[in-house]
């Protein structure tokens, strides 16, 4: 995945420490601070396309109580992803993947895209993914998921694109996991990170990413750990002071 190893900071869920996550607002204000990636979320609809949204339900960045699922491409737009955020962002819609994609080839952005297997249909999951993902650069897109049962249906679907298992620890057998499902690497949470651990992975061949680092100590400290790339609410922030880091490591 060359995209994704020439950088440290990439954008979770866009700019969304200021802007509404998951929204254009937040893509586009990343890619203005200079990110060469960005790390967003996949939710299927019903009519088999993808919305760009994190949860199950309505409720938390939108309005209502309905599953997203319940929810085909056209009816996306009826939806305000902005206004829990603030007035200013109020009738920010949530976006559909095949606009993300499109947006993609006009700025070479990366993308991590993470799959949320709301009800676990991990066949109709994959199937979707294949016809989503039919004309994108597999060396600007990488596949993560916290359900190593959707990345096994992905995997014999999608072979060409680097798969990612998120886990909020380390697991014991990594070894065994990343075998299996044939992975590029672990995004896991810094928090339960040691250095030892991101010493062994990388023995191992694979990388190791983090989320969802906000503080200038915690990057500083997994930049030390030799961290592959962090995700961070901030991008802007931190693409500063990660380049004053690196300026004052020469």
């Amino acid at each position: 995945m060359p995209l994704f190893e020439d950088h440290f900071i990439s954008a979770h869920r866009g700019a969304s420490g200021a802007f509404p996550e998951n929204t254009f607002l937040a893509f586009e204000a990343a890619a203005r601070a200079g990110v060469r990636s960005i790390e967003t979320d996949l939710s299927l609809l019903a009519d088999g396309s993808f919305a760009v949204f994190h949860d199950a339900t309505l409720g938390r960045t939108v309005t209502g109580d309905a599953p997203i699922g319940s929810f085909d491409r056209a009816s996306l737009a009826k939806l305000d992803a902005g206004a829990w955020r603030d007035a200013a962002f109020a009738s920010t819609p949530v976006p559909a993947l095949a606009d993300l994609l499109s947006w993609q080839k006009e700025t070479s952005i990366g993308l991590n895209l993470e799959i949320k297997c709301h009800h676990q249909d991990y066949r109709r999951h994959a199937a979707a993914l294949t016809c989503a993902l039919a004309e994108v650069d597999p060396e600007m897109t990488l596949i993560s998921s916290f359900d190593a049962g959707c990345l096994a249906a992905i995997m014999p679907e999608l072979p060409e694109f680097a798969r990612a298992l998120i886990a909020e620890e380390t697991p014991d057998d990594w070894r065994d996991i990343a075998d299996r499902l044939q992975l590029d690497g672990f995004h896991l949470n810094h928090e339960n990170l040691t250095s030892d651990q991101v010493a062994a992975i990388h023995d191992g061949g694979l990388a190791v990413r983090c989320y969802t680092v906000n503080d200038a100590a915690d990057v500083k400290k997994m930049r030390g750990y030799g961290v592959d790339l962090v995700m961070t609410d901030w991008p802007g922030k931190f693409i500063k002071f990660d380049n004053s880091f690196e300026q004052a490591e020469l």
